[in-house]
Parts: structure tokens; C-alpha cells; sequence
């Protein structure tokens, strides 16, 4: 018997493979399309280069060809025959063609006021510009003499100079420069130099005619203003920087000051008070135990206990249990002390575990590098991340020590915050008024008018972004019986302070409108917000304790119209105590300074 056997392999290309060859085809395509559509572009640039070139060179020629009287832009400085802007287009592609005209003092001779004759010759700059496929410009440059001996141009000279907020010169300001007082009248523009300085010989003399405006791409503008003028739909009686004036034979000094232009958030949420477990040690109630220590009522502190006459070197204080209802979050660990040299005082937390009460676990507690078990020893300490389960019941434990025995140090308060609700609940569609401190000038009344003051409103989920607004000092403020609410608290507080090209978010955190409130602010003497704070508002019938929030804030609503006494205490400050008149929406900002 014979056995055929027939083999057959099949061949072809499996999936992948044709994947793989697509994805490579594509590279190389995409690659070859990349390098065509660059050369498209550098060749329609190149193209358009020569264009703008030969109009620059155009316009160069004509005004070489110009009697030297002649040479000035219409409505420039000088004033002349050329057009200051034009718009030509060829093949498809149109140029700006801007021509600028100014005198040189040259300083070979003296410049003014030395030089009698400051307008030695005229410079021109002619930019063609073109805008769409691989935009540019082409800037040509010529000086042009008068013919024979120098001679005067007239008039006075105006002197710019254009700095920032930190008073550093900024260079390629835009300089728009208008007058109709004068025949002909003036409509130019020109730019700073590298120093951030345009100088203008021959202006014609005129008295407050001169409007001058500061301006530059992604900056603020800054300008002159006239009498009579309405801002904001009132008429400016008294301006800041009023329209310059031009004396024959002078020179006239000005400045504008502009910078990067910065956004501003702002979030309305929901006010959500903090609650205090505190205890200035005026009783024994709130004390769980003692070890070599003693609280005196009548000095509302606790002090190292003596033995015939000496401090012991070591002792501690603990707390009663803080046992918080409804808790959600805890807030700040605060208090109040004296520690002299060569004594100290540190603070630690405790929880309850199933048979006693230890230390919160390092793991657990540890703040800016600080850990519980070490010991806290600067206030306030940040408790927010504590697990409000694991530990929804704590003691504060404060350890004594001195190393002279004629010394003792002093813990007069000490306090807990937390929070029953977390929750930033929005509040959308917030109307508020945003407002600089910068002014434009005062209206007939003597009121000042502002360069910066808007109505605005967060959106449905309680947030704007403004942009484009100019460096500055602003201010929130809510009208409480429109929108119902009342200003509880601000992050950070007010008013804000808004850099160059910067970033920043606001939030304010809204109570329910009352007929009465007082928000006290509590600051060092370099205007930082201290936070933790203990602020005492009290009267007859009326006191209540409250530890400033992480923006040096502490809000009491409602409040009745009538006279409060306001004391407030900072470990290393000086006590403070005022009495405030509270009616309506009142704010009370307070210093505190050192010992």
C-alpha cells in the first residue's frame, strides 16, 4: 500500500502586522507632511518679507524725497504730510504700513534744556506688517537733516517715562497722544524706548490739552484725564493725572505706571461657624488632671507647684475630655502662655482607647515636622486631618519643665475648635462689588471716583474668574438686604492685595443677612492675619468666646445695636481690650504688637 501525504502552508500577514505597517506609514506620512507644510510656510514668509520690505523701502524713499518741513505724520508730533497708518495689499496679503516721525536731540551738542537748539534732526521708522500665515514685520529706519544751519522747531518738549509696580522702566509702550486744541490737531502714537522713555521735542504749547495714554499687550493702561469727563456715569470734577500742559521753550515731565495684568477668583460658599471647647482656668471643671501643677482661679493660669519655696523642675496639666457632638472635622489646637528663659511648656494630645488614655500615634499627629509624641510648642497647630472616628474624643495634655527652680512658666488658656459640618456648600449667583483702592480723580461732591469698581456676580456654582484686572488693593462688599447674606468670613482677608501677573482665589464664606453683626480681624503690625487668637465679645447679658480663623478673623451674628466690650489675647503679643459701638454691618480691624 502507498501513503500520499499532501502538505499545504498557508501564507499572508497576520493582524498585528498590518497594524504595525499602518502605524509606521502614518509616521512617515505625517513626517513628509510636517516638512511640506513648514516649507509652505517659510516660503509664503519669505514671499511676504520681500514684499514688506520693498513698501518699507518705498515709503523711506518718498520720505527722503519730502521738503524737511513736511516730514511728520498727520496729526503726529511734529506734524507733517505722511500718513501715520496705511493699508496696502498684494497678492492676497495685506500690510499695515505705520510711519513714525520724532525729532533727535542729538547729545553731541548738549541735550535740553542745555542745548538751546534741541531738535537737531528727525528720525523715521517706517514697520510693515503683515498679519495670517506666519505673521511679521520689517522695520526700516532713517535720520533726515535739515539743510543748513540747525534751527529751533517750536514749541516745548514732553518727556515720558513708564515704570511698573515695582518702579523698574518698561520698554515698547504704546504712547497715544491726542490734542484738538491745536491746528493741526494730534492723533499719534509712538513707543518707549529700552529705558522705558519717549522724549517729544517741538509739541505745540497749550495749556492742560494734552491726553496721553500708556499701553501695552497684556498690561494695564494707565492715562491722563480731562475736567468734565464721565466715568462710569459720573463727571470727573478734580482728575488724579489731568491732561498735561506744553510751555514754549520747556520741557514738560510725565509718568505712567503699568504691569502685567492678573485674574482674580472668587467662590461664594456657605458659612459654617467653628465651634470652641475652651478653658481660661477661671474654675477647676474643665481640668482632668494634674500632676505638680496648680491653676489659680484667681489668676486664671497654671503654673509648675512649688516645695518650700522652689519650683519642681517637672509637671503636667490634662484636660477634661473634649467630646464634640455632630462631629465632622476637626479644626486648631490654641492657648495662651509665658515661658521664660530657661523654662518650657510643650502640648500633646490624647485619645481613649478601649481601657485608657494615650498619646495620638505620631503617624497620626505630626505637624509641620512636629511630632505629638516630641511635643507642640508653637501656636496654633493644625488638627484638620485627624480621623474624626478613630479619635471623636480627646484630651489636651501640656507638660511643664524648668531648669531654674526660682522659674516657672504659665499656660493662662487653651483651646479646641472643630467643625459639625465640612461640607463648602456653594452659594451660586452671589452679587457683590469688587473695588481697587486706585483713584481717578474726585467728582463735584468731593467723592472719589475709582479706577476700578464693578457689580459683579459668582455663577450657579458659586464662582467667577475675573481676568484682566489691573495690580491693586480690592475690597468685597455685599449688600445683606438685596442678597440676604452677610460677609462671615474671608480667604484671605480683606482688603485683598493683587500682585502683577499673579493668581489668587477669595473665598467668602456667607451667614444669613442680620441687622447686626461685628467681623473682627485680628493682625500683626506687617499686616499678617494671626490666626488662634482668642477674641472676647461681651455686655450685660452677652459674652461669647470665639479663636480667629486661618485668615485672623472671628464673626459674632446676630448682635443687638449697642456698646460691646472687645478683648483680645495672643501668645506674644500684647493684651488688647476696646469698646466697640456695634450697629449695622460693622468691621473692626485690630493690631496687635509685641510685648
Amino acid at each position: 500500500m502507498v501513503m500520499i501525504f499532501s502538505s499545504h502552508k498557508k501564507s499572508g500577514l497576520t493582524l498585528v502586522e498590518v497594524l504595525v505597517g499602518s502605524f509606521l506609514m502614518l509616521v512617515v506620512f505625517f513626517g513628509i507632511f510636517g516638512l511640506i507644510r513648514l516649507s509652505i510656510k517659510l516660503i509664503a514668509q519669505s514671499k511676504a518679507r520681500i514684499v514688506a520690505t520693498a513698501f518699507a523701502n518705498q515709503k523711506i524713499e518718498q520720505v527722503r524725497n519730502l521738503p524737511y518741513n513736511q516730514i511728520g505724520t498727520v496729526g503726529g508730533i511734529p506734524a507733517g504730510t505722511i500718513p501715520e497708518t496705511e493699508t496696502i495689499t498684494s497678492n492676497g496679503v495685506s500690510f499695515s504700513i505705520k510711519t513714525t516721525v520724532i525729532y533727535i536731540d542729538d547729545p553731541f551738542d548738549n541735550t535740553f534744556p542745555n542745548d538751546p537748539f534741541s531738535w537737531d534732526y528727525k528720525r523715521v521708522k517706517v514697520a510693515a506688517s503683515w498679519i495670517g500665515f506666519m505673521a511679521g514685520t520689517v522695520d526700516l529706519v532713517t535720520d533726515v537733516a535739515p539743510k543748513g544751519i540747525e534751527t529751533t522747531g517750536g514749541g516745548g518738549v514732553i518727556s515720558i517715562l513708564v515704570f511698573d509696580a515695582n518702579g523698574q522702566s518698561v520698554p515698547q509702550v504704546s504712547i497715544h497722544i491726542e490734542n484738538s486744541a491745536v491746528s493741526p490737531a494730534i492723533d499719534a502714537t509712538y513707543q518707549t524706548n529700552d529705558q522705558g522713555r519717549l522724549f517729544l521735542p517741538g509739541a505745540p504749547a497749550c495749556d492742560t490739552c494734552y491726553k496721553i495714554t500708556a499701553s501695552k499687550a497684556g498690561y494695564n493702561s494707565d492715562r491722563t484725564f480731562a475736567v468734565g469727563e464721565i466715568i462710569g456715569g459720573t463727571t470727573l470734577a478734580v482728575p488724579a493725572k489731568s491732561f498735561i500742559s506744553v510751555v514754549e521753550g520747556q520741557q514738560t515731565d510725565t509718568s505712567f505706571s503699568v504691569d502685567r495684568l492678573s485674574a482674580q477668583t472668587v467662590q461664594s460658599v456657605k458659612y459654617v461657624e467653628e465651634k470652641t471647647w475652651s478653658d481660661s482656668f477661671d474654675d477647676l471643671t474643665k481640668i482632668g488632671e494634674t500632676f505638680q501643677t496648680v491653676a489659680s482661679t484667681t489668676e486664671g493660669s497654671v503654673k509648675l507647684d512649688q516645695s518650700q519655696g522652689q519650683y519642681f523642675q517637672t509637671g503636667y496639666l490634662v484636660s477634661a475630655p473634649i467630646t464634640p457632638t455632630g462631629l465632622t472635622q476637626w479644626g486648631r489646637l490654641n492657648w495662651k502662655q509665658d515661658a521664660p528663659a530657661s523654662t518650657n511648656l510643650k502640648y500633646h494630645l490624647l485619645y481613649s482607647t478601649s481601657s485608657n488614655w494615650e498619646m495620638i500615634p505620631d503617624q497620626d499627629l505630626t505637624v509641620g515636622g512636629v511630632t505629638n509624641s516630641a511635643g507642640f510648642d508653637l501656636s496654633p497647630i493644625d488638627i484638620a486631618e485627624l480621623d474624626t472616628i478613630k479619635y471623636k474624643s480627646i484630651k489636651i495634655k501640656a507638660d511643664f519643665s524648668s531648669d531654674d527652680a526660682s522659674l516657672t512658666s504659665s499656660l493662662y488658656n487653651w483651646q479646641i475648635t472643630w467643625f459639625s459640618s465640612d461640607t463648602l456648600t456653594p452659594i451660586p449667583n452671589l452679587v457683590f462689588t469688587l473695588q481697587g483702592i486706585k483713584i481717578i480723580g474726585t467728582d463735584n461732591n468731593g467723592n472719589q471716583i475709582y479706577k476700578y469698581q464693578q457689580n459683579l456676580s459668582t455663577d450657579g456654582s458659586g464662582q467667577i474668574v475675573i481676568e484682566n484686572l489691573e495690580w491693586d488693593s480690592y475690597k468685597i462688599t455685599v449688600n445683606g438686604i438685596s442678597t440676604g447674606y452677610d460677609i462671615a468670613n474671608s480667604s484671605p482677608s480683606q482688603p485683598v492685595n493683587i500682585n502683577p501677573d499673579g493668581s489668587q482665589t477669595t473665598i467668602l464664606k456667607l451667614a444669613n443677612h442680620q441687622a447686626n453683626t461685628l467681623l473682627v480681624t485680628v493682625k500683626d503690625s506687617a499686616n499678617n492675619p494671626l490666626t488662634g487668637a482668642s477674641v472676647r465679645l461681651y455686655k450685660t447679658g452677652y459674652d461669647k468666646l470665639k479663636i480667629t480663623t486661618e485668615s485672623g478673623q472671628a464673626f459674632y451674628s446676630p448682635l443687638s445695636a449697642a456698646a460691646f466690650t472687645l478683648d483680645i489675647m495672643m501668645t506674644d503679643f500684647q493684651d488688647y481690650s476696646e469698646d466697640v459701638d456695634v450697629s449695622g454691618q460693622k468691621e473692626q480691624v485690630v493690631v496687635l504688637t509685641p510685648p
